[in-house]
């Protein structure tokens, strides 16, 4: 890569202290790239590293039929560049990637900066957040009418919720649904992430329970510096029946108020979810989708 400021850094000679550090500062400290997340969620990440890790971007790269594409790993809604830099910068970063890869998919967090160098289609994605530092009841009145009645209805019919549930509970209420296999790697990449959060205390399960005491819908927040990730949920039929995941995110609202968080919930282009997420409050962010396609011909329209 021809530029004296940023280099690409192999996995293994990557300063995780200096990277955590650098991370650290952002306006969005994102859980997705934290390093113990990206060892995950791509135990293979490389980097771009801008002077002595004033500026840093995970690179996920695949390889495959001698070439190398630039992709969105699961489970990591949003990357870039962190903290955020100056527009020349970025664009540095950006350009840097257009011209090593034929072919890529990055989601940006929202704190880049449009335009972007020449050659990117851009999509512009919602995400839902929800600042915390308000009292509860303030919050609370930003309640669409329709969620204070889901809550309500979940109270009436005896759902309570428990918070620190066991990650295997989760896990197989899932299995339970037949989301997936517990052998699929999407699976095990997911229970990897929540038995490491926490075990380190950065991750929390809260569980919804009938009134019969059997767990119907549960849901994983993690934690990083000012911001915590509605990272993953489950709900069973009778979960939706009696509105139990209305209830348990009330919950989590209810005991995390008045701190300086803000609540990420990832956002959905499925208009329910999304409708879900604003009913309690939550403002739309916008960040961007880049994609870059180079490929030889027979294989660009595939990829398209």
């Amino acid at each position: 890569m021809n530029n004296p400021d940023i280099r690409l850094i192999k996995n293994k000679e990557i300063d995780y202290e200096k990277w955590d550090a650098c991370v650290s500062v952002s306006k969005n400290p994102l859980i997705y790239v934290q390093s113990w997340y990206l060892d995950l969620v791509f135990p293979e990440w490389e980097a771009l590293v801008y002077g002595d890790y004033e500026y840093v971007m995970p690179l996920t790269i695949r390889h495959k039929l001698g070439l190398s594409f630039l992709l969105q790993p699961i489970f990591a809604q949003q990357m870039g560049i962190f903290p955020e830099a100056a527009h020349s910068i970025q664009n540095r970063f950006l350009t840097l990637i257009r011209d090593k890869f034929k072919y890529i998919v990055l989601h940006l967090h929202a704190g880049h900066l449009e335009p972007f160098p020449e050659g990117f289609e851009l999509q512009h994605r919602k995400n839902c957040i929800l600042p915390l530092s308000a009292p509860y009841e303030a919050l609370k009145d930003n309640y669409s009418k329709h969620t204070r009645r889901q809550i309500k209805k979940a109270v009436d019919n005896g759902v309570f919720i428990v918070k620190g549930i066991q990650s295997k509970e989760y896990m197989d209420l899932k299995f339970s649904l037949g989301i997936d296999k517990p052998s699929q790697p999407v699976m095990q990449t997911l229970n990897q992430i929540i038995e490491y959060g926490t075990g380190q205390g950065s991750g929390i399960i809260y569980g919804a329970y009938t009134r019969e005491n059997v767990l119907c819908a549960a849901a994983y927040f993690l934690f990083t510096q000012r911001r915590v990730t509605y990272l993953n949920a489950v709900s069973s039929l009778e979960g939706k029946k009696v509105n139990a995941m209305h209830l348990m995110v009330d919950q989590f609202i209810r005991e995390h108020a008045s701190m300086p968080l803000t609540l990420d919930f990832e956002g959905s282009v499925i208009p329910g979810i999304a409708r879900f997420y604003e009913g309690f409050g939550a403002e739309n962010e916008t960040y961007y989708c880049l994609k870059y396609n180079k490929l030889p011909l027979p294989l660009r329209w595939i990829k398209k």
